[in-house]
């Protein structure tokens, strides 16, 4: 019985939605500007 040939599992973007770096720098780039934006400025 012959085994299928191993194909190397290469980093394909999904062909729909988004990728997980996109989604997380999405999610906290927002958030770490509006932190340091909003965060009290002590002198």
């Amino acid at each position: 019985m012959a085994l299928p040939h191993y194909r190397r599992a290469t980093h394909a973007k999904p062909k729909s939605g988004t990728s997980v770096v996109t989604a997380t720098l999405m999610i906290t780039a927002p958030a770490v500007l509006a932190t340091a934006i909003l965060r009290p400025r002590s002198k």
